[in-house]
């Protein structure tokens, strides 16, 4: 049996109509477990009425990861596939990727092939964990991952499974005996990066992680890069734990030279090009960077 665990906060209609996509879809022996971290009270009320799903009320926002651990304690299925409410199934990916890991002993951990709402490819995946290289790659372009991946970088263009190094948590099938050797999400994450986090723990632990791409699913996730100060403090709150859990103080610094030296050149071009949009949010992006490394 599968378990699917879908987190919600305050996008009960978003994910009311995800569980429809899976009732619609899957075939597969599953339970659907929502964990509400503390919606507004006409947001559980909604959840309260819906009797496809078991319902576990938070009394407080504990997060992405801490939820889904909250979720997992009461799951019975040998696989746990950990969904976001923003997405819909376009077919039974839930069935596609747990025959896939029933068949291969070897994989811990899957995810599919994501779409926008216009069903075209979205990310899926990534190819590298967080790394100077990754850091390195993602402030010259990507240039590294498109000569190297080519179209697949974050999407598998291909009808073949694809081992990668870490997929999204948007919709990410890992086994019950894989997260229990990892002991689930780590609590320190509060939002983003514990998904990386997770598939690294994973990893070392000898198992693969696959990209499985007859599974198909819309993500309905925004695009922008960063929408606010708020945000970009969360995704950058993430991405520090990340690299303070993995890596040494002097790879840290390394890495956090090549950000800031990024983000100082990402801003001088948008100036130049009247990009006024794009240089906000590169200096929100610079500003929160300089207060967290001052404050470590």
């Amino acid at each position: 049996m599968v378990s699917i665990i879908i987190v919600n906060y305050n996008t009960s209609e978003l994910l009311l109509s995800c569980v429809e996509s899976v009732v619609a879809n899957v075939k597969t022996d599953y339970e659907i477990i929502v964990v509400d971290n503390n919606s507004t009270s006409e947001q559980k009320a909604l959840l309260r009425n819906c009797d496809k799903f078991k319902l576990i009320e938070l009394e407080s926002n504990l997060g992405f990861g801490k939820a889904n651990n909250a979720g997992a304690k009461m799951a019975e299925g040998e696989y746990l596939f950990l969904l976001n409410p923003d997405t819909i199934l376009v077919n039974d990916a839930v069935s596609l990727i747990s025959a896939y890991m029933s068949q291969h002993k070897d994989v811990g951990i899957c995810g599919g092939n994501l779409y926008d709402k216009n069903m075209q490819p979205a990310h899926s995946y990534h190819k590298l964990l967080p790394s100077i290289l990754s850091e390195a790659d993602f402030a010259t372009g990507q240039i590294y991952r498109k000569l190297r991946y080519g179209k697949n970088s974050q999407f598998n263009t291909t009808a073949s499974p694809t081992p990668v190094a870490m997929i999204t948590g948007a919709d990410l099938m890992i086994t019950k005996e894989a997260w229990n050797k990892c002991n689930g999400f780590d609590p320190d994450f509060f939002m983003y990066s514990e998904d990386a986090d997770l598939c690294c723990r994973c990893s070392k632990l000898g198992y693969k992680i696959m990209n499985i791409p007859g599974s198909k699913i819309i993500h309905l996730e925004g695009q922008s890069f960063v929408e606010n100060r708020n945000h970009c403090e969360r995704i950058l709150d993430g991405r520090f734990k990340y690299f303070n859990k993995h890596y040494s103080r002097l790879y840290n610094i390394a890495a956090n030279t090549i950000n800031i030296v990024s983000l100082y050149c990402a801003i001088f071009v948008c100036s130049i090009a009247g990009r006024k949009t794009a240089k906000s949010n590169y200096s929100i992006r610079l500003d929160v960077y300089l207060k967290r490394i001052r404050e470590q």
